[in-house]
């Protein structure tokens, strides 16, 4: 039986789930006791958590100061652009965004926006207050005469929850971060002032199971760190021009020193010998080393440190005052963005941000940033006295009200349930109410974050698109006519402009037999040539611990651990005895994982540790039928510049008749390992595998021995089931091993170099191999060394490969270019056949049928209407039907009359009304069964955002502020 998501089966009350509950056991499509469970029920529960909020009439995903400077800066002033960052839907409208922009003349951009055909979705929390001469507003609405709204966008870079989203990754992105833009608006002014919350910036992860206690560990050294840290930051500089970064972590108990945590962090190490990790106060200290190791001025960047609960401890809430006074002069310097009503003149501009975190950033950053807040908002009014005390205490005792819901908004997005500490965010003081409310809370958000928060996360991760979902999904296509044009045009453009570059790598694969590092010298084994530096290594091993059955249920990491800073320390060592005083910078471990016996680790070098991207390492199990992770592999995706690598760890099934289950387990790991959007290990510019891939030789083992004695490699590999196996092309198809050219790695009595000795003398065989696929691959050599430390011999390759480099930037300009000449073109023709009464369609608009069109010269194929493909169905894509059609378009119709959006609400999503405080409230949540505007009880004094644009400067943030009209605020 096949069933459309449409299908009215999952309308039957049989087959509803219990409402507003997240589910992990189930799975897409899978069926429970209620029948069949539509695959897409968690998302539609998702989307209607009360969190998600839309504006038809403004961009809801950026302030009210970046909605203004993009006016001022864009090309296009009319058109709307969101901002990606904040909108949670920019995954799902992507088609429509490059459709839009490839596609769309700039008149028929605003239609596009007119019609409402791509809603932006921001998730977060939007609440609204109103003051005015009575106490009783709702009683007398006219009496509002200040307003305050307040907004928060959750970023959608690296969202999930608590304990399976922490830190940074290698785009910048940090979990939790959230930009609250305050809002108040009177008849003459409208004020807007701007915080951000996030994560620490750097790589750190935490256990659910915590009770009393933060142990975190951090999982990468300050030099493989610093790369993502510095991307963080970059991108907050670009938004609000300076930071100060307010760490509210405990400051004392640390460990002695910071070199402890540096050394334990360079490899990943938890901190501690019986691995019990890092405290908050070491997670503080890594914190500030990594600002300081960006070399950033203080005024750019500036670190402030508040021991909250330390202050705070006995109820002495009072005191986060203190942390006020420390801010003053960046208060006092960063100001805040407000416009007068009437002319549209900018008063002043906010010329810097506070960065506020604690361990989750939800409870103790909530409550910092509403006294921040209030602070400034206070000053504000008692300076400018737009409004008398009593409204003024009214307005801050909201604002109150407000941060408490919007904490509440945010720690439930974060944790499943509200904030903690709310009593204080509204009043200053907590209670017994507040203590025992806190610890309900608490008890509720450790049986979430354990055993709710992995269906959770994979909703989030399947919405936003950066998951590695289990669904097959085929992209969707819009019809683009000029897309066959442009793509090859587009190609000859990026071949002149993009860069290629030429990087060296060390791969080596290596089966431990559950042997821990005892403390030896490691001889040769990770030595390098004098003649070629790698950028990166990559390590892969097999049994890092004993097979047995306890390791398989509760895997033991402590080998692996010690491997990575003996490892660290050995390839520096290897690095300075070949390069001696050439030798520049240091190797870092970028990332790691295991799998039981299996292990991956990555290594880069200073240089190469910038160009890095996406580092993504994945477990696939293989044993018992996938459900024991004693074989299987684990996987790393790297995006290096614009090029993308996949290395492979992997050990595949024993035995020496067993080839049919070795090939089904490549295969299984080859289909089944996926990485972020559903990229698969084929799906890579670059693939390597590492691994005790296990194919045995098939000759006696007496035999086999005899020829190894001889030295007759060659013959022996004649017998070799890899080779065979791949020369039928039942497995690595498209794959290439380096020439063989040394002896079988397996298997040698334990620590030595005879082969097995056992009563099984089992057959000697090159189980261990390194096998690539890409374009031009250039293999250096291919070797194992003959380091005694385990039954197998470790095989390793030095191979060189081009990466490509493209400036993003300049490519989408490029693609804009050759977009606008199909544009210029096609309008030429337009004008040329209107006066043959020749009609033209456009691509927006198809209530009219045209008629037949002349043929473009560069396109291929001519149509009409009729010609069009047939509309996709739910068993079928248009574009599997025949191919895409060539089609000609029209750009010069203007944007008018009718509706083209049957659905699209009778408004302008560029109206020039659009942005204003009156429409910042009628922000909609998806919950709502009704969408009723928010009340507001002052429509009649509200002005308009988009006032003209006069005297404005070319720089909006210069220090001086020289060029901006000034204008004095006239008190009440």
């Amino acid at each position: 039986m096949s069933l459309s998501l449409t299908d009215n089966i999952y309308d039957s009350q049989a087959y509803r789930r219990m409402p507003g509950a997240m589910y992990d056991d189930i799975g897409p499509a899978d069926i429970d006791v209620y029948g069949i469970s539509n695959p897409c029920s968690q998302m539609c529960t998702f989307l209607a958590n009360g969190a998600f909020y839309f504006s038809p009439r403004f961009d809801i995903t950026r302030s009210l100061q970046s909605q203004k400077m993009r006016v001022i800066s864009a090309d296009d002033p009319d058109i709307c652009d969101p901002d990606p960052k904040f909108q949670w839907n920019n995954n799902l409208l992507q088609i429509f965004n490059d459709y839009r922009m490839h596609m769309c003349s700039a008149n028929e951009r605003q239609l596009f926006d007119y019609a409402g055909y791509a809603v932006s979705l921001i998730q977060g929390a939007v609440e609204s207050h109103y003051a005015g001469r009575y106490s009783d507003i709702e009683t007398h609405p006219d009496s509002a005469v200040i307003a305050a709204f307040l907004i928060s966008r959750s970023s959608s870079m690296r969202s999930g929850m608590r304990f399976l989203t922490r830190g940074v990754d290698d785009e910048g992105g940090v979990a939790n971060e959230v930009e609250t833009e305050v809002i108040v608006a009177t008849k003459a002014i409208t004020f807007s002032h701007v915080q951000i919350r996030g994560s620490i910036p750097v790589f750190w992860t935490q256990e659910g199971f915590q009770i009393g206690s933060h142990r975190v560990r951090i999982t990468r050294s300050v030099k493989a760190t610093l790369p993502a840290t510095k991307r963080h930051f970059s991108d907050l500089l670009s938004r609000y021009k300076r930071v100060c970064a307010v760490n509210l972590l405990k400051q004392h108990g640390s460990q002695p020193g910071y070199n402890g945590v540096a050394t334990a962090a360079a490899a990943g190490s938890s901190g501690t010998a019986n691995g019990a990790g890092f405290s908050e106060a070491d997670l503080g200290t890594f914190y500030k080393t990594m600002i300081d190791a960006m070399g950033l001025p203080g005024s750019l960047v500036a670190y402030e440190a508040f021991d909250y609960n330390g202050e705070v401890r006995g109820g002495h809430f009072d005191r986060v005052n203190t942390l006020i006074r420390q801010l003053n002069p960046f208060l006092s310097n960063f100001q805040y963005y407000m416009v007068s009503n009437d002319s549209g003149t900018i008063l002043s501009v906010q010329r810097g941000v506070q960065r506020t975190n604690c361990i989750d950033c939800l409870d103790r950053t909530n409550v910092v940033q509403s006294v921040i807040s209030r602070a400034v908002i206070g000053e504000f009014i008692r300076q400018s006295r737009i409004v008398s005390g009593s409204v003024m205490d009214a307005v801050l005792d909201g604002l109150g009200r407000l941060w408490a819901a919007n904490g509440n908004s945010i720690s439930k997005l974060y944790t499943g349930t509200g904030a903690l500490k709310s009593d204080v965010t509204t009043s200053g003081k907590s209670g017994w109410a507040g203590f025992f409310s806190d610890a309900s809370k608490s008890l509720s958000r450790l049986m979430q974050n354990n055993f709710q928060d992995k269906g959770k996360q994979t909703t989030i991760d399947l919405l936003l698109g950066s998951g590695d979902s289990g669904l097959v999904c085929r992209p969707v296509k819009l019809y683009d006519p000029y897309e066959s044009v442009v793509a090859s045009q587009l190609e000859q453009e990026l071949a002149k402009i993009s860069r290629k570059d030429m990087i060296h790598v060390m791969l080596c694969t290596y089966n431990m037999h559950g042997k821990p590092y005892s403390g030896g010298p490691l001889g040769s084994w990770l030595a390098m040539p004098r003649n070629m530096r790698p950028d990166f290594i990559a390590i892969g091993f097999q049994e890092i611990v004993n097979l047995d059955v306890q390791s398989v249920i509760a895997a033991d990491n402590s080998n692996r651990r010690t491997w990575e800073q003996v490892l660290s320390a050995e390839i520096n060592k290897q690095y300075r005895k070949a390069f001696a005083d050439k030798a520049d910078g240091e190797y870092a471990l970028v990332s790691s994982e295991q799998l039981v016996g299996v292990a991956l680790l990555f290594f880069a070098h200073d240089s190469l540790l910038p160009r890095l991207h996406n580092v993504q390492m994945v477990k696939y199990k293989t044993g018992l039928a996938g459900m024991a992770g004693n074989k299987g592999c684990v996987a790393a995706h790297i995006m290096l510049d614009d090029t993308s690598i996949c290395i492979v760890a992997a050990h595949l099934a024993a035995g020496q008749s067993n080839v049919a289950e070795r090939n089904s387990d490549f295969h299984t790991i080859r289909m089944g390992t996926r990485f972020r959007r559903g990229m698969h290990i084929d799906d890579h510019d670059y693939a390597f595998w590492l691994g005790d891939l296990n194919y045995r030789i098939d000759l006696p083992s007496e035999q086999a021995r005899k020829l190894v004695s001889q030295g007759q490699v060659q013959s022996l590999m004649m017998y070799d089931q890899l080779s065979l196996q791949m020369a039928s092309g039942k497995v690595f198809r498209g794959y290439s091993e380096p020439e063989v050219n040394f002896a079988p790695t397996y298997k040698f009595d334990s620590g030595t170099d005879i082969y097995d000795t056992s009563e099984k003398m089992r057959v000697p065989s090159w189980t261990d191999r390194i096998m690539y696929r890409g374009k031009d691959v250039n293999v250096l050599s291919y070797y194992r060394d003959e380091i005694r430390l385990s039954d197998h011999k470790p095989v390793l390759a030095m191979m060189k490969f081009e990466v490509l480099s493209i400036d993003k930037a300049l490519k989408r300009q490029i693609t804009r270019n050759l977009y606008a000449q199909r544009h210029k073109n096609q309008a030429a023709m337009t004008n040329s056949w209107a006066g043959n009464g020749t009609k033209i369609e456009s691509l927006i608009d198809w209530a009219e049928s045209p008629i037949q069109e002349k043929p473009d010269m560069e396109l291929t194929k001519k149509s009409t209407s009729s010609d069009l493909p047939p509309p996709s169905s739910d068993t079928q894509a248009w574009w599997d039907v025949g191919g895409p059609v060539e089609h000609i378009v029209d750009a010069s119709k203007a944007p008018g009359a009718v509706y083209i959006n049957p659905f699209a609400p009778r408004v302008s999503a560029m109206d020039s009304y659009a942005v204003s405080p009156e429409n910042s409230v009628r922000s909609r949540s998806l919950s709502q069964t009704r969408f009723d505007d928010l009340k507001d009880p002052q429509k009649q004094f509200q002005s308009q955002l988009q006032p003209q644009l006069i005297d404005i400067p070319g720089d909006p943030f210069a220090d001086d502020g020289s060029g901006v009209s000034w204008e004095p605020i006239q008190p009440h």
